[in-house]
């Protein structure tokens, strides 16, 4: 288990009450334990894509939450990085080039820890028209030279993807898996290069500049990514038979509820969902003798029975969790991109002493 994630609950309850002049410690503390390493603050950041609101929505495996089902790989962390690359000059070298651009994924924050298990890159059209005419799409990995630097040779590339397309389509979809674990290696990094042409046997070669306009419907290129922090893994969890619950007196170790809402601790502007969340948290306490209810370790019994005799030099055992459940987070990270992360240990579900 990841025993920075056994923090969380216990933080953010106290994020929720003390002044806000207290918390920057505490507040880093807990970021850090997300993965983060500062309040991310958001200043142009995209629409959320619906595979992830999707996701989002599906909820977590929790018997398998180190699997990101939308997809059938093994991860916990997706995000959605926006091309910064630029459009290239009007300087065509082929009579048929509709567009040229390159593509730009800055894929800096994917930690040394994580292993991308899925690389899927989407280009979006804006409308949905079709005129009859075919496309050829080209889609090139540079070999030797940096973006900005790049010289249009055919040895100075590797092509990846040629396909032909009408524009019917809204977007399309390429695995760039192998390319993505690569450009974990900012070195490796020099981008893509995509080129869209019409098509020669088309008769509307002779009409080139009416045929590529709807070539400028282009809206932009997303890369998405699944990958896996092993660190945030735990074993898988052995079911066990309910039991029926008792009353107990109020006093008791048992669950209580609390409800974290992100806006109180001042995270609502890069937090998209949830809102909040029902953390609960773990109080009351463990009398002598323990009772099978209150679901006491070997220890805790021990401890109780040496309480019970000296109990002026040995405390009683304390109200813990003993069953936690994940939940998924969407949110805005330092560089706009859009993640979706499956975080462990985040609601109590049951307590008992410890």
């Amino acid at each position: 288990m990841d025993t920075s994630l056994l923090f969380i609950y216990p933080l953010l309850s106290y994020l929720l009450l003390v002044d806000c002049s207290e918390i920057p410690f505490q507040e880093r503390m807990l970021l850090k334990a997300l993965g983060l390493n500062g309040r991310p603050k958001p200043v142009a950041p995209g629409p959320v894509p619906k595979t992830l609101w999707k996701i989002f929505e599906k909820g977590i495996n929790a018997d398998n939450p180190c699997r990101m089902e939308g997809f059938q790989v093994p991860g916990n962390i997706v995000r959605s990085y926006k091309d910064q690359g630029p459009l290239s000059s009007n300087d065509m070298s082929h009579e048929l080039l509709c567009l040229k651009k390159h593509l730009f994924f800055d894929l800096s924050v994917v930690e040394k820890k994580e292993k991308v298990t899925l690389g899927q890159l989407e280009i979006k059209f804006k409308h949905n028209t079709y005129q009859g005419q075919e496309f050829q799409l080209q889609l090139y990995r540079p070999l030797h030279m940096t973006l900005k630097s790049m010289r249009d040779h055919k040895t100075s590339r590797k092509l990846l993807f040629a396909q032909s397309f009408r524009l019917h389509h809204k977007s399309l979809s390429f695995n760039l898996t192998k390319v993505a674990q690569d450009w974990t290696n900012t070195k490796n990094n020099m981008g893509l290069i995509l080129e869209i042409f019409a098509d020669g046997n088309t008769t509307m070669v002779n009409h080139l500049p009416s045929s590529c306009e709807h070539i400028n419907s282009f809206i932009h290129a997303s890369l998405l990514t699944v990958s896996l922090d092993p660190t945030s893994c735990k074993a898988p969890r052995i079911k066990r038979s309910t039991e029926p619950s008792m009353p107990t007196p109020s006093n008791i170790c048992k669950k209580r509820r609390l409800y974290i809402d992100f806006k109180d601790v001042g995270w609502q502007n890069w937090v998209i969902a949830p809102r909040g969340y029902m953390a609960n948290y773990c109080h009351g306490e463990c009398p002598y003798p323990l009772t099978e209810m209150l679901k006491g370790t070997n220890h805790a019994v021990l401890q109780t029975l040496v309480h019970s005799i000296e109990p002026e030099v040995t405390p009683l055992p304390c109200c813990a969790p003993t069953k936690l459940s994940p939940i998924s987070m969407l949110y805005y990270d330092n560089n706009d991109n859009v993640v979706l992360r499956h975080y462990e240990d985040m609601v109590v579900d049951e307590c008992g002493c410890k």
